[in-house]
């Protein structure tokens, strides 16, 4: 089969390069040695066509900036979707570089969609947060075909389009993860995109900064947009968390493994995620995850056994929940060992395999 995926996102991407650019890469290396994939990516600085494990990846836009990437990106794909033949187009959603990809063809469009944004978007964005959310709205009416990785995406997107095709597929993990051997050193460890919103950054270091034993250091991990990071600097600057949290910038694939081995446990307090792939591989390495009861993420790991949920924006109950995993080493323990269990289910080949099938379900070959 020929298949074209379009995804602003890339994992070298040192603008973004989410969770959704990791499940992309991954499934499709997968699936290419019996299909030819090519993948449109959004520009960024030093990128350039390549090929990776047998899928190829063509840049789309520009390289000046972040918000001239998205806009070229945006603008381009309708011309780059009818230069590359394919049996059917796979359509990773962004509502701030969005691709109306079934416009642009008569052939079968799969759209992916990781999570909704709604209301979030104006908190983010004020007034311009009116472009992302009427996208959403767009997508979701338009859309006839949909993989998301959360059963409650899922399940809210049946409730409102009754007559949309979709279907749930979890994020999986890589099987390196398991042959690790977990130690604790004493830091806690945030690890993902620099999105102080999204991410909940703001609600962690105002909870961190109630933890009681001040030997143990925060650290984080990721890259995001210019504006984010210098907001994160300028939040460690207060005299409750001065010295007290690492900035540590863009890890690679072995800085973050030895991160995940050596710390407590992983911190997630975001407002609203997919299906955190984070929080997986913490399990897969042995660790506990401590985050908030939002769709997606409350599927990643098993509330209780493996993590500690408690609800977004609840600084107090986020603070409680660290001091009580930083004195309880059995606790840690426990969760870091159920957590390997749980994150076995999870194997990227199965996982491509399902999402191929949903695939030719709708191609007449």
């Amino acid at each position: 089969m020929k298949i074209l995926h379009i995804i602003y996102d890339d994992t070298r991407n040192h603008w973004c390069g989410g969770g959704g650019a990791l499940r992309t890469r991954k499934i499709n290396e997968h699936l290419s040695s019996n299909n030819k994939i090519i993948v449109l990516t959004g520009n960024f600085p030093k990128a350039q066509n390549e090929t990776i494990n047998g899928v190829d990846y063509i840049r789309v836009g520009s390289q000046t900036s972040y918000l001239v990437s998205r806009i070229t990106f945006t603008l381009l794909i309708p011309f780059y979707m009818r230069k590359f033949k394919s049996d059917v187009v796979v359509n990773d959603v962004s509502y701030f570089s969005p691709c109306f990809a079934g416009l642009y063809t008569n052939r079968p469009v799969v759209h992916i969609i990781h999570h909704l944004i709604g209301r979030h978007s104006f908190r983010l964005y004020s007034f311009l947060g009116l472009f992302p959310f009427t996208a959403e709205k767009i997508f979701l009416k338009t859309c006839n075909n949909i993989i998301t990785s959360a059963e409650g995406v899922e399940q809210s997107i049946q409730k409102r389009y009754r007559n949309t095709k979709t279907r749930a597929i979890p994020n999986g993990v890589s099987e390196t993860l398991f042959q690790m051997r977990p130690v604790e050193t004493s830091f806690v460890l945030f690890l993902g995109r620099i999105d102080i919103y999204m991410k909940g950054l703001d609600i962690l270091l105002e909870s961190f900064a109630r933890v009681k034993n001040r030997d143990i250091v925060l650290k984080i991990a990721g890259s995001g947009k210019r504006k984010d990071v210098r907001q994160l600097h300028r939040l460690i600057r207060r005299p409750p968390l001065k010295g007290r949290v690492e900035i540590l910038g863009r890890v690679n694939e072995q800085e973050k493994r030895e991160l995940l081995r050596t710390c407590l446990f992983v911190v997630m307090p975001s407002r609203f995620e997919g299906w955190g792939i984070v929080a997986l591989e913490a399990n897969a390495v042995g660790k506990p995850v401590l985050g908030t009861a939002i769709p997606g993420l409350s599927e990643a790991v098993e509330p209780g056994k493996t993590a500690l949920l408690v609800e977004p924006d609840d600084i107090e109950k986020l603070a409680n929940a660290m001091n009580l995993l930083i004195k309880r080493s059995d606790l840690r323990t426990a969760f870091g060992r159920r957590g390997r269990v749980w994150a076995q289910k999870f194997s990227w080949e199965s996982i491509a395999q399902e999402q191929f099938a949903f695939y030719k379900s709708l191609v007449k070959m």
